[in-house]
């Protein structure tokens, strides 16, 4: 406004108008030096390393100034990348005796001004959950927590046949049967407690609630979750018509699904679609449902199953099934058609892989003679780097071969017969000897990832 139009105003206007400016101006200037903040801090389900975190700041932070500045305490490997406000800390293979990490987060923004040095605690170990197989022939969902005591999640039940922790590690998705002999799907809500400000605030996740996803009587269920914390939820009783197929999104949403299937659907880790099995192979299929768009659903032809996802990097590993009864494992890489990486008569009891899909693990199962389980590891291109007997163990029924890329080892469950009790097991990623735990009786065992965010400080 001109000096010209400000005389023509009114003098109290004209006052309180030129005050407005000039407090602005101050404004301006007080926030040109303000330091730059730390906005948040969360815990990075999906990644190629070990472990990661992502950390936001106020404004655009120097190029190098965050890496240059920041401490991990133990100084373990780690990299940082990133631009402007949004950051992200990966860490290598880290030192299991080594946490909690204590993280000081610093560095200059664009003007130079500098970022007042903040620290927080982190444990990137994921927690075991397992069921546990109770003197009474019942069973119960129970955590591992940090002190080595198990806490109990649910009530004593005849029977749990699946078990989905969440991908966001808030909560445990379980499969169940009543008294009754009937399905059920109940979830059991957990606080994560993987990031704190202080090292005590660091521990096992806390009970939160159980929430029924189902109601009683139904004939059979399935449960598939994705590292956003989505969960998908397939149910139904004999009734015609009483199938459900819902997708309950992390925040709360429920959302259902018309999708036609011939077997239980797996989402996607990345939350942007879901596998479908139908009865000419497998579909991928875009996270609304819609089957009538051909250029969101994708079908690989032939009789596979999927048993496992390479977080980290859009991967995957089938088990395709040959008409002359032979098998073979198969790794898939978008945008190119599935790798044969192994073939052969034996039957694939379980296969996981690395985040990065670079080394992968085969269990198998020779039938001839007496049973021998064996586990291989192979590379991407199928060449193998080892090969170990679980003998006299074998790989138990329902068992899964879960990795957790901290400790890089792999959990599953065997016993010593067909009839015998399953216990807990580990594979060391690079050596394949396994150690089993002879103190509890189990009939399967997962990862609960490590999750937390904090955005106060």
């Amino acid at each position: 406004m001109s000096k010209l139009r400000l005389a023509a105003l009114p003098r109290p206007l004209g006052l309180a108008l030129a005050g407005l400016a000039a407090l602005v101006l101050v404004q301006q200037q007080v926030l040109l030096r303000r330091p730059p903040r730390l906005r948040s801090v969360a815990v990075q389900p999906l990644r190629s390393g070990a472990a990661a975190l992502d950390v936001r700041f106020s404004r655009p932070m120097q190029p190098g100034s965050v890496p240059a500045s920041s401490r991990l305490s133990p100084n373990l490997s780690h990299r940082w990348f990133g631009e402007n406000d949004a950051w992200r800390l990966l860490l290598d293979q880290p030192d299991l005796s080594a946490f909690p990490l204590q993280l000081e987060v610093a560095g200059q923004d664009l003007r130079g001004l500098a970022l007042p040095r903040r620290r927080l605690f982190w444990d990137p170990r994921p927690t075991l959950v397992a069921v546990a197989q109770m003197e009474n022939g019942q069973q119960q969902l129970q955590l591992l927590e940090r002190d080595g005591s198990w806490l109990p999640l649910t009530p004593t039940l005849p029977s749990i046949f699946q078990i989905e922790p969440l991908g966001n590690g808030q909560g445990v998705a379980f499969v169940a049967m009543d008294e009754q002999g009937d399905q059920f799907v109940a979830m059991r809500h957990l606080i994560p407690r993987s990031l704190g400000l202080q090292r005590s605030k660091v521990a096992s996740p806390e009970l939160g609630r159980m929430e029924a996803l189902t109601g009683r009587g139904q004939l059979f269920g399935h449960v598939s979750s994705n590292l956003n914390g989505d969960l998908l939820v397939q149910a139904g009783r004999m009734e015609p018509g009483s199938d459900q197929l819902w997708l309950r999104r992390a925040a709360g949403e429920h959302r259902d699904l018309e999708i036609q299937r011939s077997g239980p659907i797996r989402l996607l880790p990345d939350g942007t679609g879901l596998v479908v099995p139908d009865y000419d192979g497998l579909s991928l299929q875009s996270i609304d449902g819609s089957t009538q768009d051909a250029e969101r659903t994708q079908t690989l032809p032939g009789r596979r199953d999927l048993r496992a996802f390479c977080t980290g990097s859009g991967r995957a590993l089938l088990v395709r099934h040959w008409p002359d009864y032979r098998r073979s494992v198969e790794l898939v890489i978008p945008g190119l058609s599935p790798r044969q990486i192994w073939l052969g008569d034996a039957a694939v009891m379980a296969v996981a892989c690395d985040n990065g899909g670079e080394r992968l693990w085969v269990v198998l199962r020779d039938g001839k003679g007496e049973l021998q389980d064996t586990v291989l590891q192979l590379d991407r291109d199928g060449k193998v780097h080892k090969r170990q007997s679980l003998s006299p163990w074998r790989f138990a029924r329902n068992s899964g071969l879960h990795f957790d890329p901290v400790s890089d080892q792999l959990l599953l469950t065997v016993s010593r017969s067909h009839r015998a009790p399953q216990r807990l097991a580990w594979l060391p990623a690079q050596t394949l000897t396994l150690r089993v735990d002879r103190s509890r009786f189990v009939t399967q065992a997962a990862w609960l990832p490590a999750a937390g965010h904090i955005d106060r400080f």
